[in-house]
C-alpha cells in the first residue's frame, strides 16, 4: 500500500473508493494493521504536540504547556479509539457490506484434484481446469464457475439449487452426479449425467434442456446432441487414469494436448484415421502415452521443450 495514500487516509483526505481500498488492505493481513497503527501513532503524536505547545500570535508571550501525563493519556486513548474504529469498519464490511469471498482452485497440466465444497458437495477437477467457488454459500443459492472438466457429486438441497456456470452453458441441479467438460480450447460443451437430473440453460435462450440419467449431451454450434453413456471407464480420470476405447488417434491427440497443456502437431495424417484402445496413468506423462502408442502404430515424434510442442512424423 502506498505511504501517501495511508497518510491521506489518516488525515481524512481520501475519496470513498480510496477509503475502501485501505480497509481492504487492513483486512487482508494483521501485519498491515500494525503498520497502519504505527503510522497513525506518529500522526497522533504530531497533532498532540502541536496542541500541547500552541504558538500565540505574539511569539514573545509564554506558551502554555500541557502536563506530560495528560499528553500520554491522550496518546493511549487515540490509539485505542483507532483500533476500535478499524475493527468496527472491518466487522461491518464483513457482516453487512462485503460481498462473498471466493477461492480459486487450478489444476495444472497432467494433474487432478479432489475438493469438498462448503455444502459437502464433492468435486473432482481434471487436468488444466479451474474452479471458482465461495468460501461459504449464501442462503438459497449454490453457485460455482468452471473452466475445464469436473465431476460433481452434489449434496441434495431443494431449497438451494446447485449451479455450475461455464462460458458456454450453465448446469442447474438439486442433487445428482454428473460430469462437465467445458474447456475453453474445445469448440463444444459436454455433460454426462450418471444419477439424478440436471437442466441445461444457455444465455439468451429461454429453452431449458432437461437430461435423464445415463444420458450424455454435447452442445455444438447451438444444437444439443444426445446419446447414451456407453463407456464408463472414461470417468476414471478421477482416479488418475486416461482411458480410450476404440477412439480415433485424432481425438486422442486432442485430449492429450488438453490434459498435458502442450501443442501436438501431427504431420503424419494417415495416423489420425487409425484407432486405439488402452489406459494410461496421468502421472506417467504425455511421452509415456506416445511410446505405448508407438507399439501399435508406426510414427516418430520430436519434443521441443522451449516451444512446449510435440511434432509427430
Amino acid at each position: 500500500m502506498e505511504k501517501d495514500l495511508l497518510q491521506r487516509y489518516v488525515e481524512g483526505n481520501v475519496s470513498p473508493e480510496e477509503a475502501d481500498a485501505v480497509v481492504d488492505w487492513l483486512d487482508a493481513d494483521p501485519e498491515h494493521v500494525k503498520e497502519f497503527m504505527a503510522l497513525h501513532k506518529v500522526y497522533d503524536m504530531t497533532v498532540m504536540n502541536q496542541e500541547a505547545f500552541p504558538y500565540e500570535a505574539n511569539e514573545g508571550k509564554r506558551r502554555t504547556r500541557m502536563p506530560p501525563f495528560v499528553v500520554e493519556l491522550l496518546k493511549v486513548a487515540a490509539i485505542v479509539l483507532l483500533v476500535l474504529g478499524i475493527q468496527q469498519v472491518v466487522d461491518y464490511r464483513r457482516e453487512e457490506a462485503a460481498p462473498p469471498l471466493f477461492q480459486t482452485l487450478y489444476v495444472p497440466a497432467g494433474q487432478r484434484a479432489e475438493l469438498l465444497l462448503p455444502d459437502s458437495t464433492r468435486v473432482w477437477l481434471n487436468a488444466h481446469s479451474r474452479l471458482v467457488y465461495p468460501v461459504t454459500f449464501e442462503r438459497g443459492t449454490r453457485s460455482v464457475e468452471l473452466e475445464g472438466e469436473a465431476y460433481f457429486d452434489v449434496k441434495r438441497n431443494e431449497q438451494a439449487p446447485f449451479l455450475v456456470k461455464t462460458s458456454k452453458m450453465n448446469v442447474r441441479v438439486l442433487g445428482t452426479e454428473f460430469n462437465v467438460s467445458a474447456y475453453a480450447e474445445e469448440k463444444g460443451f459436454a455433460v454426462a449425467l450418471l444419477r439424478g437430473s440436471v437442466e441445461l440453460e444457455t444465455d439468451g435462450q429461454t429453452d431449458v434442456y432437461r437430461m435423464r440419467p445415463g444420458e450424455q449431451v454435447r452442445y455444438v454450434d447451438g444444437k444439443y446432441e444426445s446419446s447414451p453413456i456407453e463407456e464408463m471407464d472414461y470417468f476414471k480420470w478421477k482416479e488418475g487414469l486416461i482411458c480410450f476405447r476404440n477412439q480415433p488417434i485424432s481425438e486422442i491427440m486432442e485430449k492429450l494436448s488438453l490434459y498435458f497443456d502442450i501443442q501436438i502437431d501431427v504431420l503424419n495424417k494417415d495416423l489420425l484415421d487409425e484407432y486405439y484402445t488402452g489406459k494410461f496413468r496421468t502421472k506417467d506423462g504425455v511421452e509415456q502415452v506416445l511410446k505405448v502408442l508407438q507399439l501399435e502404430h508406426r510414427f516418430r515424434y520430436e519434443k521441443n521443450n522451449e516451444q512446449n510442442k510435440i511434432t509427430i512424423k
